[in-house]
């Protein structure tokens, strides 16, 4: 279920939606208040299925959501070209996914992958 965190309580290596993206968290610098204002927290992160780098800054008091982040095992079933069926060693349900080109894997193998909001990401093979 997706939590709101408050911009200022962000940490590098958390997850958050800008622009409607799930994005990591690379860095957050914070600003002290000032006499008209209230602290600022410039967030730079980048996209967890586009690897663009987003930076935004809000008040360090403003609810963000983070996105539901769910790691998990699966086994390729069936492999043609970049396409893989893969077995959640879960609940043994079967999707399609999309192998990235850098990664070497064939039928049988067990590989890591996200469900980001529904959206999967192969990470790589599982140990």
């Amino acid at each position: 279920m997706p939590q709101q965190v408050e911009a200022g309580k962000l940490r590098e290596g958390s997850f958050v939606m800008i622009d409607e993206e799930p994005c990591k968290v690379r860095d957050v610098s914070k600003s002290s208040p000032g006499k008209h204002g209230s602290a600022k927290a410039k967030i730079k992160a980048r996209g967890v299925f586009d690897d663009k780098d987003r930076h935004i800054t809000k008040p360090g008091d403003t609810m963000m959501m983070s996105p539901d982040l769910d790691k998990k095992v699966g086994q390729i079933v069936s492999q043609d070209g970049s396409i893989a069926q893969v077995m959640d060693m879960e609940d043994y349900e079967t999707e399609e996914m999309e192998i990235p080109e850098d990664l070497d894997v064939s039928e049988g193998e067990k590989i890591d992958f996200w469900v980001v909001d529904g959206r999967k990401l192969v990470k790589g093979k599982s140990e």
